[in-house]
């Protein structure tokens, strides 16, 4: 009998790299995308205080260099919360195109193992076959030399009349 042997075996190797290096990729995307929503909070929690300080100043009645300032500093955090948004949408971006990459692999190297367990589960039933067709000629060659007669018994690929 030959040992079972998937001739794709180095291919599903290949492939089983390739899904893990991507959903390694995926995972660091997705913790990029972590980092970029915390700095987008931290950010929005910056504007929220420079407009509260803001308003402060105008209800102070202060002058209006302090004002300015107030405004400039605001504006300033509105750019970063602007800025800090669109990393987060570029970050989202990037993960959802490494989660695809992923699925690809990750669905090509379930489908090798699948033809894999196939092809094991084919070579099993031939092998059994065989090994079944090697017992009945021994079975057959042992009645023959006892003398007993052989019944010429229809297997399962003759038809029975």
């Amino acid at each position: 009998m030959k040992p079972f042997q998937f001739r794709l075996e180095r291919l599903k190797r290949v492939r089983s790299a390739q899904e893990r290096a991507a959903k390694a990729d995926f995972g660091t995307a997705l913790s990029e995308l972590t980092a970029a929503e915390s700095s987008h909070q931290r950010s929005l929690e910056r504007r929220d205080s420079a407009r509260e300080e803001l308003r402060h100043v105008m209800e102070s009645g202060r002058n209006a260099g302090a004002y300015l300032a107030a405004q400039r500093v605001t504006d300033r955090f509105d750019s970063l919360v602007h800025t800090a948004k669109s990393i987060v949408s570029e970050a989202a971006t990037a993960v959802e195109g490494k989660r695809k990459e992923w699925i690809a692999l990750r669905s090509e190297e379930e489908g090798l193992e699948r033809l894999r367990a196939s092809h094991k589960a084919e070579h099993r039933r031939e092998t059994e076959r065989e090994l079944s067709r090697e017992l009945d000629e021994v079975a057959m060659s042992r009645a023959a030399a006892n003398g007993k007669p052989v019944s010429k018994m229809p297997t399962a690929r003759e038809s029975v009349s």
